[in-house]
């Protein structure tokens, strides 16, 4: 018996191939540039990130870009084979309306498989 621990330790036996899903390439897009956006699902990569945060200067832009791919993306060569994820701004930050974060889900909820949370403080 371990002293001090309330559980056994963790272990990653039970999970299987089949609801493991490896990125052995992450590429990040800006939301607002539709050239990277078009050429997205063509790089190969197992998971992008389209960014809404860090990357885009005109949130409300970046906002419909994304839309705009998403709609389109699943009929795009490469799309089953891809995760992509939106990455949205920060939960609380001065430098971002409170709403940002909301807005950003709001854009993203249709077509993306998921959200990246950014750093959180």
């Amino acid at each position: 018996a371990t002293k001090g621990l309330l559980h056994p330790p963790l272990s990653c036996r039970h999970l299987s191939s089949s609801n493991v899903r490896r990125r052995r390439s992450v590429h990040f897009i800006p939301a607002d540039n539709d050239k990277f956006l078009s050429k997205s699902l063509t790089l190969g990569a197992d998971t992008i990130v389209l960014d809404l945060e860090d990357s885009v200067k005109d949130k409300q832009l970046g906002r419909e870009r994304l839309r705009a791919f998403l709609d389109m993306a699943h009929s795009l060569p490469g799309r089953n084979n891809t995760e992509v994820l939106v990455r949205i701004n920060p939960l609380s930050s001065s430098s971002s309306s409170v709403e940002d974060w909301r807005e950003d889900l709001v854009a993203g909820f249709d077509g993306s498989d998921g959200f990246v949370v950014p750093t959180v403080e």
